[in-house]
């Protein structure tokens, strides 16, 4: 189903980043996106995506997940329709009930009859966002910390999730000091002349999908006439590579830039990547990269997307 995205784990309304590298998110849609993308994972078939999104009991393995849908009458592709029909937060924990459109499907992926089954979750927040902590098929899950679970999260420099660039630029010069992340700037330089960013035939993807996995980073004080980047962060949270990921823009003419194109080439699981646009501004004033347009291959399938503009200001 086109219309829910592997990718969509988070749904991101940025308000603030913590010294210690926490963010603070708008809870409920990120709740909300979070169950999606776990429905969608398995309804995919890709449980290994799924179990990413869970920590808990319930499930000790992908193939439990799997397992577990299975018998309540999930099969690939079987998931029509999902309608989040309540849910409860506070900062910590949140519940929802997802009312979930499952069809009946014979042997040949024809559709035979339909029917709705409510799926309850329980879920914690962590430095990473919302994750799934308590999968229930039988009754409502009680919105209790009496339960909570230990979560370990890696420090990488995208954890952040924020559209505030300031601290995210801080964040990002601190963990180049430590050497955290992957800089691959200078990756295949000679061939990039060479390459295009390509979206045809590509699956589209929301831009709050890419917001979780994708930071664009401009630099803290831009001058008339002097060298200015624009670092653009990935980061590989899946169990799969990333292949072929490129990202494009529009600058405007008050610019001097060399290469609209950024090409990453592969991204391996749990790895950090940046390029950089780098370029000189002409004259003071909002500077707008407009339109970036991101494409890669997961599993064998293109998608693309666009992100917000980003708006940069010129002294």
């Amino acid at each position: 189903m086109r219309r829910f995205n592997l990718f969509t784990i988070l749904f991101i309304l940025a308000l603030s980043v913590y010294v210690s590298g926490c963010s603070s998110q708008e809870p409920a849609g990120a709740v909300n996106e979070t169950i999606i993308g776990f429905l969608n994972a398995v309804n995919a078939g890709t449980c290994d995506d799924a179990f990413n999104m869970y920590e808990g009991k319930d499930f000790l393995a992908p193939a439990s997940i799997e397992l577990s849908f299975k018998n309540k009458g999930f099969s690939k592709g079987s998931l029509k329709d999902v309608v989040i029909i309540s849910e409860e937060h506070t900062e910590l924990i949140a519940i929802a009930t997802a009312q979930c459109t499952v069809a009946k499907l014979d042997g040949d992926g024809n559709e035979i009859e339909q029917k709705n089954l409510p799926i309850y979750f329980k879920l914690q927040n962590s430095e990473l966002g919302w994750i799934i902590t308590r999968v229930s098929f039988n009754a409502p899950l009680e919105l209790s910390e009496d339960d909570m679970v230990a979560i370990e999260v890696q420090g990488t420099p995208v954890d952040p999730i924020t559209k505030n660039s300031v601290p995210i630029t801080i964040f990002a010069v601190l963990l180049f000091g430590s050497g955290i992340y992957l800089n691959r700037k200078e990756k295949q330089n000679k061939k990039k002349n060479s390459k295009t960013v390509d979206i045809t035939n590509a699956t589209p993807m929301a831009k709050e999908s890419l917001a979780q996995f994708i930071k664009i980073v401009p630099s803290k004080q831009v001058v008339v006439g002097g060298k200015a980047t624009v670092d653009v962060w990935v980061k590989n949270f899946s169990q799969q590579p990333y292949e072929h990921f490129a990202v494009k823009a529009k600058f405007p003419n008050t610019v001097d830039i060399k290469d609209l194109s950024l090409f990453f080439d592969t991204i391996a699981p749990g790895q950090a990547a940046k390029q950089s646009w780098t370029f000189v501004a002409k004259a003071p004033g909002w500077l707008g990269i407009e339109e970036p347009i991101i494409v890669f291959e997961y599993l064998g399938t293109k998608y693309a997307g666009t992100m917000d503009t980003v708006w940069i200001p010129v002294q």
